[in-house]
């Protein structure tokens, strides 16, 4: 069995804590075992700092330039990695990390297992 849906079909969302918007891929096609989207961002715009409870993540860039930061449980940013067009990264759960966007673009997120509401958000 499979579902198919294409990127042009869906909807953009915004997103609660974030300077993004939202192409919810996995609420069309219902995978039971991850939870993938695409991330729209403008340039200077950024996802919250957050961990997971759960999920690891999987980021693969689509297009645009971006940041991904990390932070130290003391919330000091600790490392950021550059990111361009075909650029792959695995993050684990408990990682606190931010992704900024430096030139307007768009994300492959993939979050395994798929755990709604699973982010939490840092202050």
């Amino acid at each position: 069995m499979y579902e198919r849906v294409n990127l042009a079909d869906l909807e953009p969302h915004d997103v609660e804590n974030a300077d993004a918007r939202v192409k919810a891929v996995g609420y069309e096609l219902r995978p039971r075992k991850m939870r993938p989207s695409v991330w729209s961002f403008d340039a200077g715009g950024s996802g919250p700092m957050h961990y997971q409870r759960e999920q690891e993540e999987l980021y693969h860039v689509l297009s645009g330039a971006f940041e991904l930061a990390f932070a130290g449980d003391d919330g000091e940013e600790t490392d950021v990695l550059d990111l361009e067009p075909g650029d792959f990264v695995v993050v684990s759960s408990d990682e606190v990390r931010q992704l900024r966007c430096v030139e307007d673009g768009e994300v492959f997120v993939v979050g395994a297992p798929n755990a709604k509401d699973d982010g939490v958000v840092v202050e």
